[in-house]
């Protein structure tokens, strides 16, 4: 009773936050909204369509064969596995959660499998920190990138071999890592506009529950408006609040350059609460662990935040 009852207060508290600042509601909300629509939908959709044509068109055994080729020796992963590191790491979140639910749901790896894989290959896409951070980062005066590169996708991927060990250990061990689900291995490919619609369709829905989540998570960036604290402070905790808009709100304040740049690449490791929120549905579709993704995400953020404080500020103290 007593637990029901913070629950209902902490969602009363949140109608009445909401309510009290329409105007400001409202903004956020809008933000949110056109980010997902101008941003995300055009950016993320194709990706997402080839990646599920290649899952239902049985691509993706092939390109897992590929992909070991060459991270065969370090990732001890079945080629399914290795074909979700390929698309999680090329294609950004949440891609990779989506890559690793749906090999899942459909048979081709083990629970253990994707636990595993989820917690290193879904990180920030590649075309969004080249094509925004990277010149954010110039502007800092921060002209090296191959330092902040390697933070953003060596960490995670040297965190994966680790990983990737640890589960191949207890493969070993216990011997119990079987397929939660029967897979059918002489069924016919589906036909294309098969393949078409239901890649079309499903990834519709996936698209419309991001935006939820993105539209919902920037609403309550109109909390912070009652905190006593700087602009400053606001524009970095907003960061972990949602990404896109966060990041350019840390780029505007009155920090320093170091900060500012300490500040974006660390919430753009830890990817903020509506990339979590956004991860979080794919994952309860497959029923797999969102506190052990969100273990690994905070881990590898405190690794990297580590990381860039070394590589912005050893150099000026050498």
């Amino acid at each position: 009773m007593k637990k029901i009852r913070i629950k209902t207060i902490a969602y009363l508290f949140l109608l009445i936050l909401v309510l009290s600042r329409p105007g400001s509601t409202f903004q956020y909300a809008y933000s949110g909204l056109y980010q997902w629509a101008v941003k995300m939908v055009p950016t993320l959709f194709p990706f997402m369509m080839i990646s599920s044509i290649m899952l239902y068109s049985g691509i993706d055994i092939e390109l897992g064969r590929m992909a070991g080729l060459a991270l065969k020796r370090l990732y001890h992963y079945s080629e399914y596995g290795l074909y979700a590191i390929f698309i999680g790491f090329l294609c950004g979140f949440p891609m990779g959660a989506k890559a690793v639910s749906e090999l899942y749901e459909n048979g081709k790896i083990s629970k253990s499998e994707a636990q595993s894989l989820l917690g290193f290959c879904n990180n920030i896409g590649p075309a969004y920190f080249l094509g925004i951070i990277l010149p954010l980062l110039s502007e800092c005066g921060f002209n090296d990138k191959l330092p902040f590169i390697f933070g953003m996708y060596g960490i995670p991927a040297v965190y994966g071999i680790i990983l990737s060990h640890i589960y191949f250990k207890k493969k070993k061990t216990a011997n119990t890592d079987r397929l939660n689900h029967t897979q059918n291995t002489t069924s016919p490919t589906p036909s294309l506009p098969a393949v078409l619609k239901r890649a079309c369709l499903e990834n519709t829905q996936s698209l419309i529950l991001l935006g939820g989540y993105i539209t919902f998570a920037n609403t309550f960036r109109v909390s912070l408006d009652f905190v006593p604290i700087s602009s400053n402070t606001k524009a970095v905790i907003s960061s972990f609040i949602e990404i896109i808009g966060g990041v350019q709100a840390v780029f505007t304040t009155s920090l320093t350059n170091e900060v500012k740049v300490l500040c974006i690449m660390t919430a753009l490791c830890f990817s903020g609460i509506s990339c979590f929120l956004q991860t979080s549905c794919f994952l309860e579709s497959a029923k797999l662990s969102i506190a052990n993704y969100l273990k690994h995400k905070v881990i590898i953020t405190i690794i990297s935040a580590a990381y860039y404080a070394c590589c912005i500020y050893l150099p000026a103290a050498l």
